[in-house]
C-alpha cells in the first residue's frame, strides 16, 4: 500500500474518531435537557381514572410554580367552581351533592380554605372522589355513574353525573332517583334527558359499561361504579 492510501485511512479513523466523541457528547445534553423538563413540572395523579392522559395534561400545562391552585384550575376552563369556592365540577364531570372533589398537595389533605397555596417546583396534586360527610371519609366510596352523551346531534346535554350507590339498584330505579333523566309513564323508556325531548329521526340508546341494553334492560341490577350512558343516535 503506497504512503498517502495509509495517510489517508488515519485521518478518515480520526475524524470518525472525534465526530463519534461529538455526537455522544451532544446526546448526553439532550437528555439531561428532557429530564430537566419532565422533573420541574407539577404532577396530577387521579385515582378515579375518570379522566383522559389528554385532560390531565391540559391541567398540567395551567399548575404552574408561583401560581395558586385555584387560579390554575380557573384558567385551565376544565374545572368550575361552585359559590362557597369548592369544585363543582372537573372535565364535564359531576357530583352528587353526597361527595366532594378531594384535592390532596404532596399526600396531604387540602380543604377549598387552601386552594390559593402558591405551587412549588415538583409538587403533586391528587384527586379523587370523597364522602361528604366527614364520618364516611375512611370508608370505600359506593357510587353509580350516569353519564349522558348527546353525540353530535346535542353535544350541550353531555355531562357525566356521579350518583350514590344503592344495594341491588336496577338500572331503572337510578334513572328514578335522579331529576336529570325523566321516564315515560310505563317507566320503560326515557322520555327528556335534561329537558331534552328526541326528535323522530332520533333514538335514546342506554348502554351499561359500554354494552347497550336489550327491551327488558332497565331491569338489571347494577354493582358499585357501574357506569350507565344515554346517548342520542339517529334512529
Amino acid at each position: 500500500m503506497k504512503k498517502s492510501s495509509k495517510i489517508a485511512i488515519a485521518f478518515m479513523i480520526v475524524t470518525a474518531f472525534l465526530l463519534s466523541g461529538c455526537s455522544s457528547d451532544k446526546s448526553k445534553d439532550a437528555t439531561a435537557v428532557v429530564s430537566s423538563d419532565v422533573s420541574s413540572g407539577i404532577v396530577i395523579s387521579e385515582k378515579d381514572d375518570f379522566f383522559t392522559p389528554e385532560t390531565i395534561r391540559n391541567l398540567e400545562k395551567y399548575l404552574e410554580q408561583g401560581v395558586t391552585i385555584r387560579d390554575g384550575l380557573k384558567k385551565s376552563g376544565i374545572v368550575t367552581f361552585a359559590k362557597d369556592g369548592s369544585i363543582h365540577s372537573i372535565s364535564q364531570v359531576s357530583l352528587s351533592p353526597a361527595f366532594i372533589w378531594g384535592l390532596e398537595l404532596n399526600d396531604k389533605k387540602l380543604g377549598k380554605d387552601k386552594l390559593d397555596t402558591i405551587l412549588k417546583e415538583n409538587d403533586e396534586i391528587g384527586i379523587s372522589i370523597e364522602s361528604a360527610d366527614p364520618k364516611d371519609m375512611a370508608k370505600d366510596i359506593r357510587y353509580s355513574v350516569l353519564k349522558l352523551n348527546g353525540g353530535n346531534l346535542q353535544p350541550g346535554i353531555s355531562h357525566t353525573y356521579i350518583l350514590p350507590y344503592s344495594e341491588n339498584e336496577s338500572v331503572r330505579e337510578m334513572l328514578l332517583h335522579t331529576d336529570i333523566v325523566k321516564l315515560s309513564k310505563d317507566k320503560r323508556m326515557i322520555e327528556t334527558v335534561n329537558g331534552y325531548v328526541r326528535k323522530p329521526e332520533e333514538k335514546w340508546a342506554v348502554k351499561v359499561n359500554g354494552k347497550e341494553l336489550g327491551e327488558n334492560g332497565f331491569d338489571m341490577k347494577l354493582t358499585p361504579r357501574d357506569e350507565v350512558e344515554i346517548k342520542l343516535e339517529r334512529a
